[in-house]
């Protein structure tokens, strides 16, 4: 390839924006002067590819056609800011948003800045709850443009959107095309603590659509596989949808099976890859010149097949997740190549191939998992012709399998549905079954487990085969043996028997650790990274059930909004990691001094709230307030430090003071306001509407201000 073709200038997703705003500004037809008024020899269809690398002279040229095209002198920033309207660069949008706020992703801009750019390298100065500034350079040679300045600022606009909020207002003081040294961004949003209902909406439906996306690609590549010819081709579109997934200038794909090596690489010469290829296979590791890189290893339950490995600038890396998402596409590779080389070297019946796809198909929409446990029990009887199946998860801690789903046996009562795996050294011990190898069970062996769980389901003879997952056991599968095959695995029909369960365990335990990653991704968008307690729209989902569950029984809620004391004085004389350290300790402290049935939410820095649910009269609210005080008023020993500070907390009942979530929060706040102004370190209770007085004395309107 040329030295202009080799460079990885500009992602996919600037071309795609660009080709989208015409189409819709004027039609279709209009993309074909596109193209030509850009001098690009590429089609369409290429430009709109996310996975497309463009060159900076390429980008701008198709910005200059843009303008000319639309007569609009601003159409780069329209371009930009059309970014989250039109739903391009999914995986990206949904990394920067598990960042967690405006402020963070421009922490961390020079990382998001190159997943879109090679050409440029950006940086942030400053930061604040509602505003940033950012410097942007242009490398040498390239020759600064106004376009470029003007979809910087688009994109920039659309960072507070990713969260919910208004569009950010952008300034740009400075300007490498002025001949500055580097342009300079001033990014203004709205600050996000007195965020509208409709705010939280957008913000709820960014994430709802992010995690959507997520699973669809994740299901769109699954599909794409089941329809892979052949082991190269499968393969081929992992290495492609990895590239959209983790944005980066470079991947390699390394595999080894059935004995021959296949190597896919996109951003590298044949020979480059290659000899990445053989590095990777060799070592894990691949080292590529100015290169940060990340890698993942495909391996399934059964074979560990090489690597998939990502490549970025090295002064730029990646960002949170990436690292997850990078291991989701190197487990469908693994999947993959379990499946085809199957298919190639064993040649399985059609009845059992039929199945299988079946399945795959059934467990790529399955949303939770007793339903794939459900599809997987349905399955088992079709590949191995067992009148009984049985589905179950591991628990770790009780050491027992738990059953999520049978057929061909009726057990009823939880009791019933929990087999406790003895401590003794039989085959059904935990640590026994994490290698992953069907295991025979037959009544009256000398294995006590055997004879005890087939006792369990009144059969003479199974077998049963582990659900693991990168080392860790899941669950497993239970067929009973029918009686006209023999046991020997070299007997044909057997030994299909035996493959098959074992390819329905393989994509039961892909299917289940898809769905917990998914789950843990939605816990982390909905929980506070540094504690782990419930976010804001958690907790108005939690207040807004409170308060419906009030006209059915009566009982109120409390909500307390709390404010620490002195906080900013920690991160001064101590630092950042000590008020991390406070914070920590802050809300297990919380915890404490509140029922199991309460919630405890951090909904910014300093600031936490309890809800309290159920209460027959004020006085709980009292004695809540006064644990939480005594709790917190414990100092933290710290690197020699005494961490030591109050807290202000006002209470609102519900829906006495409210009856939306927002109505009561801040009628919350302003009863926190009010010990604040009177020097903090104390409560109030905004005045009841129910209730005898309260139990320390004071009336139930007054204030309890220490």
């Amino acid at each position: 390839m040329s030295a202009a073709e080799d460079r990885r200038d500009t992602a996919g997703v600037t071309t795609r924006l660009i080709v989208v705003y015409i189409r819709r500004a004027l039609g279709e037809d209009a993309l074909e002067g596109l193209l030509t008024r850009a001098g690009e020899h590429r089609s369409v269809a290429t430009l709109e590819d996310e996975a497309t690398w463009s060159t900076y002279e390429e980008k701008i040229a198709l910005f200059e056609a843009a303008a000319e095209l639309t007569g609009d002198p601003l159409v780069a920033r329209r371009i930009g800011a059309s970014v989250l309207t039109e739903q391009f660069g999914r995986a990206l949008l949904f990394l920067i948003g598990a960042l967690g706020s405006p402020e963070r992703v421009l922490r961390s801009v020079a990382r998001a800045n190159a997943k879109f750019s090679a050409s440029a390298t950006m940086r942030c100065l400053e930061t604040s709850p509602d505003r940033g500034t950012v410097a942007y350079r242009l490398h040498e040679p390239r020759i600064p443009s106004r376009h470029d300045c003007l979809y910087n600022e688009g994109v920039l606009s659309q960072i507070p959107a990713v969260f919910g909020l208004p569009p950010a207002e952008v300034a740009h003081p400075s300007c490498q095309v002025d001949g500055a040294a580097e342009c300079v961004y001033v990014v203004r949003w709205s600050r996000w603590r007195r965020w509208s209902p409709s705010v939280r909406r957008r913000r709820a439906e960014v994430i709802d659509t992010s995690l959507r996306n997520r699973t669809g690609d994740l299901e769109r590549t699954v599909a794409e596989l089941v329809s892979a010819d052949d082991i190269d081709q499968g393969l081929g579109r992992i290495a492609r949808r990895a590239g959209v997934a983790v944005r980066a200038q470079r991947h390699v794909l390394a595999a080894r099976a059935a004995g021959v090596v296949h190597v896919h690489a996109d951003g590298f010469a044949d020979d480059e890859a290659q000899r990445l290829g053989r590095e990777l296979l060799a070592s894990g590791v691949a080292t590529h010149p100015s290169s940060a890189t990340i890698v993942s290893r495909i391996a399934s339950t059964r074979h560990d097949y090489g690597w998939l490995a990502a490549f970025v600038p090295a002064d730029a890396g990646f960002l949170p997740a990436e690292q997850e998402h990078l291991d989701a596409y190197a487990g469908l590779a693994a999947a993959a190549l379990d499946v085809t080389s199957a298919l190639l070297s064993e040649r399985r019946s059609r009845e059992v191939n039929e199945a299988l796809l079946r399945l795959s198909r059934q467990l790529a929409t399955a949303e939770d998992e007793e339903t794939i446990a459900a599809r997987v029990v349905g399955a088992i009887p079709l590949v191995t012709g067992a009148d009984l199946a049985a589905v179950f998860s591991w628990d770790p801690d009780a050491e027992e399998l738990v059953l999520v789903a049978a057929q061909g046996v009726e057990l009823e009562g939880d009791v019933a549905r929990r087999f406790a795996v003895p401590r003794t050294l039989g085959s059904l011990r935990g640590d026994r079954l994490r290698p992953p190898e069907p295991i025979r069970l037959v009544s009256g062996s000398e294995d006590p487990d055997a004879g005890a769980l087939l006792a369990w389901f009144g059969r003479p003879a199974a077998t049963f085969a582990p659900l693991v997952s990168g080392g860790e056991l899941l669950g497993g599968i239970l067929a009973s043996e029918v009686a006209a095959h023999t046991a020997d695995p070299r007997d044909a029909t057997r030994a299909t028997e035996l493959r098959g369960l074992q390819g329905l365990a393989d994509q039961a335990a892909i299917a289940l650790a898809r769905n917990r990653l998914l789950a843990s991704v939605l816990h982390a968008a909905t929980h506070d990274r540094l504690t782990g307690l419930p976010g804001r729209e958690l907790l108005h989902d939690r207040i807004e059930q409170a308060i419906a569950d009030h006209r059915r029984t009566g009982r109120r809620a409390g909500i307390g909004f709390l404010d620490l004391d002195g906080f900013k004085r920690v991160n001064d004389t101590a630092g950042h990691a000590a008020g991390d350290q406070l914070l920590s300790a802050v809300a297990e402290r919380i915890r404490r001094a509140v029922r199991a049935t309460d919630t405890v939410a951090r909904i910014s820095g300093d600031e936490f709230v309890v809800l309290l649910r159920d209460l027959d009269d004020v006085d709980g609210v009292h004695r809540t307030a006064a644990a939480l005080l005594e709790e917190l008023a414990k100092p933290l020993a710290y690197r020699g430090f005494d961490l030591a500070v109050g807290v202000s907390i006002g209470f609102a009942l519900a829906p006495d003071h409210g009856e939306t979530p927002d109505e009561v929060l801040r009628a919350a706040d302003e009863a926190m306001y009010r010990v604040k102004q009177a020097g903090g370190a104390g409560y109030h209770v905004t005045p009841p509407l129910f209730g005898p007085a309260s139990a320390t004395g004071v009336d139930t309107g007054g204030s309890a201000l220490s």
